[in-house]
């Protein structure tokens, strides 16, 4: 029998969808056989259908002829370019899902009945062999389908994109069964192919469809465990990472969902029971470093990081740092550096901020980190993002380490550790063989009187200024402290040892003198710990009175000759009569400088609280009396401040006193600098309160003194975002000017128009813009709350508001922000404006009058904020509302006899203009408000006239 054409297939496929002749049957099964009688008839077979077919028989029989259909077709297509249509691919489309539903499904659900983990014995498939035969014969033609198609169909783009995991489901459940229970030789094909299948597609369509299999219960043992395998072996493939992460996260690449990263971390980070551990992650883990790229989405980076510090913590850790360090810590890694900096930039800021992370992947590259850092500093034309990004690493690290861990690394960098880098001219950092460069002693001349102290002249290593501004930067006392005391020891032990390095005694002293200088106070003072400092000054002192007595006495007869040793000495080495003094003395005068500086830091320390300083106040007695002159005048004024010291400390304490107003300005001050907002915002209104009025309650501020800086700290408070904080400030210049009216009018107006004049204006920022209108907005609220006391003021105001709207450079919305603020005060007080009355009204029709516009533009504040086009339409509408403020509180006055009216020249200009913006101007809203300022200034003439 001929081999139907593709028209006759679509045609006997339409009958199986849906019957071609009207039925009056009701039930399914009598549809499905009237629909099957269509089909065979349509082909032409001596195909009959009886009565005594379940319901079941006929689903089952339907989904084979589907399969039939879909599989000639596919071999039409894989032949030949047929013309196929919309409709057709529907069919082919709904008999493709006809198979799985009524053939693929029901025949894997009864054979996984027979693999349920419950049962006590498995049930031998052999009992079903014809369901086991058809299930294994229907996915091999759909692998078949797939894979012998010469290119890509719709049928088998069907199968790949919407039925995937429906059949990947029973060609692992049958390719992966048990060789015992597997009825025939099936399972290999099935096994061989399905391979084969998973090769061919993308690592997200394979991860994607073996999820969802996965995800479908019930799931028998062997297929969890055959897709956790393929899983595994997809993961390998050079996409698999970027394939996990594309089928996790799918179209939300962009959003941090923490269960989609978690099981992304979770699936990285175990490995396959088949694969040693050490391979798994050495294949791994530079995959999911490629995720660390300015192009990848957010979520991959997160689940990246995520599962790199995972990693970190188990015995893998080694392996993962393994790819980190190397390029850094190497000269022969083939990877550059700067990409191992960028990496590791990448994964610390998409981690969370553990210091055990930070630890494990800076600590053993501090040193490298501190060099390369240290020479670009010292290369001016060295990238400032590569700089700035080994200072960010620095100080994280800094920041979080424990101080034991972070002195020991520290010391190795005084010691030498970290390498020598080089710079090309494309900026490619390469980490170079350690030189052994000479001592630059040479430098060192009596020529050289203008020397600055801080240079590193010896080429000392660290240099001593430079390092310890990095310690001044990650601001930790006592990692500054503990190694201060170190340097101190180390520097003392140095001095003593012969056959020492003399470079290294000096780099000691260098960066002593460096950390007494820097860190004398502030946050990372070496200050801070006084009980180190005051261990290693009775040390010292200890070590001073310990010197041998025949030493001592050698040194307290000055004028006897010693004849004994003439031949070996220079006559010219010692001056007769000066002073000799004692190796000892410089670290005895350096430890009393030391006990001084920590007393004046630590006003509450006294032997009270440090008993140590008992026993350093006797040991500065001999000092005292009989030392060299430097050291005694030190002794004394060191047991001198130790004596009253503890004399204050055994006073009685002065009786409290209630708040004044210097505490509550301190108190405020310190609320201020608060994280929390309710705390910060009770710090204003602490300050609010001293400068309110006089009330039956409250400090009254009594230092006018202190009105500047209360003043600039509502001033910065305005500019908060916060709007809590912002009204807060508002309303605190609002109780200054209602206590200290024209100073606060007059810094407000001064922040509010500083530096517009001459090129100042041209540079105005956005930001800038924001601030002086939250200024101008703080100032309206001052002027409202003014009120009918506003007159005293305003020649305050007046004139640099007006100076303001009428200087071209400025921005036209800051133009326009001080006119209105001038119809604010006509708004609050018409009678404070009268001295100024004609002048504004001239002035406003001479800017209508220049600035009209009968064009529309394009620009707008809202795109160009900064923009100084005076032909901005809300310019002119700010002039017009103020014009229409003063016409119509002149009317007022007129009918009160308060006020001289308007010249009639003044008027005829007012009329004129006035038309000639309502009739002309481009923006709507001016011609409107145009018109509106018509009427008015028709009442303003009805008034002069009696009427």
């Amino acid at each position: 029998m001929p081999q139907p054409d593709l028209q006759t297939l679509l045609a006997a496929g339409s009958c199986i969808v849906e019957s071609g002749a009207k039925s009056t049957a009701q039930d399914l099964k009598s549809v499905l056989a009237s629909r099957l009688a269509c089909y065979y008839a349509r082909l032409e077979l001596n195909t009959a259908i009886d009565g005594s077919q379940t319901l079941r028989d006929l689903e089952l029989t339907t989904a084979t002829e589907a399969l039939n259909v879909v599989e000639k077709v596919q071999d039409i297509l894989d032949r030949e370019d047929a013309p196929i249509g919309t409709r057709d691919l529907a069919e082919l489309r709904t008999l493709v899902a006809i198979v799985f539903k009524w053939s693929v499904e029901p025949l894997l659900s009864r054979a996984m009945l027979a693999w349920k983990p419950a049962r006590t014995q498995i049930i031998d498939l052999t009992s079903a062999p014809d369901d086991y035969k058809l299930l294994s014969s229907t996915v091999s033609r759909f692998l078949s389908m797939i894979l012998s198609s010469n290119a890509p169909t719709f049928i088998t783009t069907t199968l790949v994109n919407r039925h995937l995991d429906e059949l990947l489901r029973p060609c692992i459940a049958i390719g992966w069964l048990p060789k015992r229970l597997a009825f025939d030789a099936t399972p290999d094909s099935i096994r061989q192919m399905t391979i084969r299948l998973l090769g061919s597609l993308s690592t997200f369509q394979t991860i994607t469809a073996l999820g969802s299999v996965l995800s479908v219960k019930p799931c028998p043992p062997h297929l969890s465990k055959a897709c956790a395998a393929l899983l595994s072996e997809q993961l390998l493939r050079p996409e698999g990472v970027r394939g996990l992460c594309a089928s996790v996260f799918a179209e939300d690449a962009e959003e941090i969902q923490l269960e989609k990263i978690e099981h992304v971390s979770r699936v990285l980070t175990t490995a396959p029971s088949r694969m040693p551990p050490e391979a798994y992650f050495s294949t791994i883990v530079p995959r999911i470093l490629e995720l660390f790229s300015d192009r990848t989405p957010l979520a991959y980076k997160r689940a990246a990081a995520f599962s790199v510090a995972r990693m970190l913590e188990m015995p893998a850790s080694s392996t993962v740092l393994s790819f980190l360090h190397p390029p850094l810590l190497s000269i022969q890694s083939t990877s550059p550096p700067r990409a191992a900096l960028s990496t590791i930039m990448m994964l610390l800021t998409n981690s969370d901020p553990s210091p055990a992370l930070i630890s494990s992947v800076l600590s053993p590259i501090v040193s490298t980190l501190y060099s390369l850092l240290l020479y670009l500093d010292r290369v001016k034309t060295s990238d400032p993002s590569l700089k700035e990004m080994l200072r960010g690493l620095l100080g994280t690290w800094g920041r979080v380490v424990g101080a034991t861990e972070a002195l020991a690394v520290l010391w190795s960098v005084i010691d030498g550790q970290g390498g020598e880098w080089q710079v090309d001219l494309e900026g490619q950092i390469t980490r170079l063989e350690k030189s052994e460069k000479p001592t630059s002693l040479a430098l060192l001349t009596p020529a050289d009187d203008d020397i600055d102290l801080d240079s590193n002249i010896l080429d000392l290593y660290p240099d001593p200024a430079h390092f310890v501004r990095f310690l001044k930067s990650i601001q930790r006392t006592d990692i500054s402290s503990d190694l201060f005391v170190r340097l101190l020891e180390s520097y003392r032990d140095s001095k003593t040892d012969a056959v020492g390095d003399p470079t290294r005694t000096l780099l000691y002293l260098q960066l002593v003198i460096q950390m007494q200088t820097q860190l004398s106070d502030g946050p990372s003072t070496i200050l801070g710990k006084p009980a180190h400092i005051l261990s290693f000054v009775k040390h010292a002192l200890e070590s001073r009175g310990s010197v041998p007595e025949a030493n001592k006495a050698s040194n307290t007869r000055p004028f006897e000759l010693d004849l004994g040793d003439q031949d070996g000495s220079d006559s010219d080495d010692d001056t007769p009569g000066e002073e000799i003094i004692d190796p000892d003395d410089e670290m005895v005068e350096t430890s009393v400088n030391l006990l001084l500086a920590v007393l004046e830091a630590n006003e509450d320390l006294s032997a009270r609280n440090a008993s140590v300083l008992n026993e350093i106040f006797s040991l500065l007695e001999p000092l005292a009396l009989t030392g060299s002159p430097s050291i005694l005048s030190l002794a004394r004024e060191a047991r001198l401040v130790m004596t009253a010291r503890l004399a204050s400390t055994s006073s009685t304490k002065r009786s409290v006193r209630g708040d004044d107003s210097q505490e509550i300005y301190q108190k405020a001050l310190k609320l201020l600098q608060d994280p929390i907002l309710p705390v910060r915002a009770h710090g204003l209104l602490l300050l609010r309160q001293l400068v309110s009025p006089q009330q039956s309650r409250g400090a009254q501020l009594s230092d006018r003194a202190l009105l500047p800086a209360i003043l600039s700290i509502f001033l910065q408070s305005v500019q908060d975002d916060d709007s809590y904080m912002f009204l807060n400030a508002v309303q605190g210049l609002a109780a200054m000017a209602d206590t200290y009216g024209k100073e606060v009018l007059r810094g407000l107006v001064r922040e509010y128009g500083e530096g517009l004049d001459g090129l100042g204006a041209g540079t105005i920022t956005q930001h800038d813009m924001d601030i002086r209108t939250r200024i101008g907005e703080a100032l309206a609220s001052v002027i409202k709350r003014c009120g009918s006391a506003l007159p005293m003021f305003i020649d305050t105001l007046v004139p640099p508001l007006f100076h303001i709207v009428r200087s071209s450079q400025v921005p036209t919305t800051l133009r326009t922000s001080a006119l209105s603020l001038l119809a604010e005060c006509e708004n609050t007080c018409p009678l404070a404006l009268v001295p100024y009355g004609t002048d504004l009204s001239e002035a406003m029709i001479d800017l209508l009058q220049i600035e009209s516009s009968g064009v529309a533009l394009k620009d707008s504040e809202d795109s160009n904020p900064t923009s100084v086009d005076s032909k901005l339409p809300s310019f002119r509408r700010a002039a017009l509302h103020f014009l229409g403020l003063l016409i119509r509180e002149t009317t007022r006055q007129i009918y009160d006899s308060q006020h001289t009216e308007f010249s009639s020249k003044l008027l005829n200009r007012i009329r004129t203009t006035l038309a000639y913006l309502a009739a002309t101007d481009s923006d709507r809203v001016v011609r409107v408000m145009a018109r509106e300022a018509v009427e008015g200034l028709l009442e303003l003439e009805e008034a002069r006239m009696g009427g």
